[in-house]
């Protein structure tokens, strides 16, 4: 089997290997069995010549196909990675034309276990963090439901797909329409208490299960989201409850992503990864939030407690990092932030001048870049496998990386109240100057995000003495109450914030 100019299939001809001949071990041919072999290859000026013992009459060929990563390295002449392909009897061969699923691999034993959407879909986000096991959801107020309606990688499934839901005695059959990247349903009140309700939610594609992810012991009473630093408190003592308390961390290594982290704080969005986020009996600071709370209301609580990794793994977060990307630009001090990440989202003045100076920079890359590294025979840049342009240009901003990881996935979760505690690196620039309004900006934001009605929203504020130019927030919309601090470490304000949110 030959590919190249001249070959049957009228491919373009790589000629270019960088470890020699033997280094290429990416190329299958087949015969009419249409079974697939491992070939030898064999260069010969612009042709690539493909051998194997046990395919007297070629009729397939393949090239790095199956999920190989990075392992390809055969490049053209223009210096540039050779696209991966399969051609059999002259013609490309995709999904809907090959009969066989799986392909047949001379040495391979399909797993009869693998393979099929269950496999395909096992890692689908169907639910968002907040809804597994053991969940505290909200009480007396409507509560929203959501996850994901497309595969874990983005793509959209290929058939009549519906989203089916059950709680309790609800049942809904949602269509999945071409677009759609999200679904959810949004439950009636229901009364605080321990019942515990199933939740579930399955996909199915043109009646064939692809992913299903049960919830069990679901109960509702009163959720509060606490976002707090890397702090090591001096806890205070108190007297637990004798009702159910239970909170959710994070488990995740990261506090932190460049990207909004729809569906899950952990890289995995599988439930039973060790990483993943999961209800259960309240500790530490969450427990002294939760039990002081149960003690009032006698209802069970639930605590969403989001702490960023800061500490021994490096300085804690600014302000900026629990803001939302859409809401740098409330605050005139985070502008510059706002336009640095505005530029990667479609529909402003930025993002239209940041792809404007993309199409320049292909421009430069094709019209100078490429030739001289044709000519030299090295890339000008002296990267080792070169560059490319890249649309986001040059981003230095970690603003909104804290909001990405450990709100975005939360919201629009139903809350009885939000309570911010702060860290020595948010008043560290500029000794709290901008400490009123871009608290502001994230109060309001958080509201907005969350937006189940005016929830309270209860901050510490940095005494004289920690931020010598600290400035009052002026601009909170709705129930907000400040509790002014001495010391970062003072485990009274767990107790102080608990009993404003309460007011």
């Amino acid at each position: 089997a030959e590919t190249g100019t001249n070959s049957k299939s009228g491919l373009a001809v790589p000629t270019v290997i960088p470890d020699g001949e033997d280094q290429v071990k990416l190329f299958y041919i087949a015969g009419e069995d249409r079974v697939w072999h491992p070939a030898t290859v064999k260069i010969d000026g612009n042709k690539v010549i493909l051998q194997s013992p046990a395919v007297k009459s070629p009729q397939g060929v393949s090239y790095a196909t199956g999920g190989v990563g990075n392992q390809p390295n055969l490049y053209s002449k223009a210096l540039l990675p050779v696209t991966p392909f399969i051609f059999y009897d002259n013609k490309p061969v995709t999904s809907e034309t090959w009969p066989d699923n799986p392909m047949k691999i001379a040495g391979v034993v399909p797993d009869p276990n693998a393979g099929g959407l269950l496999e395909e879909y096992r890692k689908m986000p169907i639910l968002s963090t907040q809804f597994r096991d053991s969940a505290v959801l909200q009480a007396d107020v409507p509560v929203t439901i959501w996850g994901s309606a497309v595969h874990d990688w983005g793509y959209e499934a290929k058939g009549k797909a519906v989203i089916k839901f059950s709680f309790g005695e609800i049942e809904k059959t949602i269509p999945v329409e071409p677009g759609m990247k999200e679904w959810s349903v949004t439950l009636p009140a229901m009364e605080a208490g321990t019942k515990p309700y199933t939740l579930k939610a399955s996909l199915e594609i043109d009646g064939e299960l692809a992913h299903e992810r049960i919830a069990e012991g679901v109960i509702f009473g009163d959720v509060f989201y606490v976002g707090a630093p890397a702090a090591n408190w001096k806890l205070p003592q108190i007297e637990n409850s004798d009702g159910v308390v239970r909170m959710m961390t994070r488990k995740a290594k990261r506090s932190s992503f460049e990207k909004p982290s729809r569906f899950s704080v952990a890289v995995s969005t599988t439930p039973l990864n060790r990483f993943a986020s999961l209800w259960e009996d309240a500790a530490g600071p969450a427990a002294v939030i939760g039990h002081r709370i149960a003690k009032k209301t006698g209802r069970p609580v639930g605590i969403i407690f989001m702490q960023t990794a800061g500490g021994k793994d490096g300085p804690d977060t600014a302000l900026k990092e629990w803001i939302a990307a859409d809401c740098l630009n409330t605050a005139s001090s985070l502008m510059e932030d706002y336009k640095e990440l505005a530029g990667l989202r479609p529909g402003n003045e930025y993002f239209d001048a940041n792809v404007n100076r993309y199409v320049d920079a292909w421009k430069k890359y094709w019209g100078e870049y490429v030739p001289e590294m044709i000519a030299t025979k090295s890339v000008p840049d002296g990267v080792p496998w070169g560059s490319y342009p890249s649309i986001s240009g040059s981003i230095e901003t970690n603003a909104s990386e804290t909001y990405n990881t450990l709100v975005c996935s939360f919201t629009p979760a139903s809350l009885k109240g939000i309570i911010f505690l702060g860290s020595p690196t948010m008043v560290a620039e500029d000794e709290g100057a901008n400490f009123g309004e871009q608290v502001s900006a994230l109060a309001n934001c958080l509201k907005d995000k969350f937006g189940n009605g005016d929830i309270p929203f209860v901050y510490s504020l940095p005494g004289s003495d920690l931020a010598p130019k600290v400035t009052n927030p002026a601009s909170i919309k709705g129930k907000s109450q400040a509790i002014e601090i001495g010391s970062w470490q003072d485990g009274d304000v767990l107790l102080k914030a608990t009993d404003a949110v309460m007011e």
